[in-house]
């Protein structure tokens, strides 16, 4: 729905309710729970100790962007020439 549409349907007590119920019984966010589905994964899958699972913070992108030395860009990009399969647990 746009905004210009939103004031054309709705008043503003209407909107002050919604708010109100949004405040008591807020929406589902989206992100916290796949960001928890990732960590419930990660302890599942027997891979990790419990102290190496990160926080869900972890996985929910921000606006934020981390700065890198050129180091840091070489390391991860060699991360990714890694051998398929290499790595991986292959007791499936």
């Amino acid at each position: 729905m746009t905004v210009k549409r939103l004031l054309a349907e709705t008043d503003s007590q209407e909107l002050a309710e919604w708010w109100a119920f949004d405040q008591r019984w807020p929406l589902p966010d989206h992100w916290q729970q796949t960001a928890r589905l990732c960590r419930i994964v990660m302890c599942a899958s027997g891979n990790y100790k419990r102290n190496d699972i990160p926080d869900e913070s972890v996985f929910i992108p921000s606006s934020r962007k981390v700065e890198q030395t050129q180091d840091q860009i070489i390391a991860e990009l060699m991360k990714l020439q890694r051998k398929p399969g290499e790595g991986i647990d292959e007791r499936v």
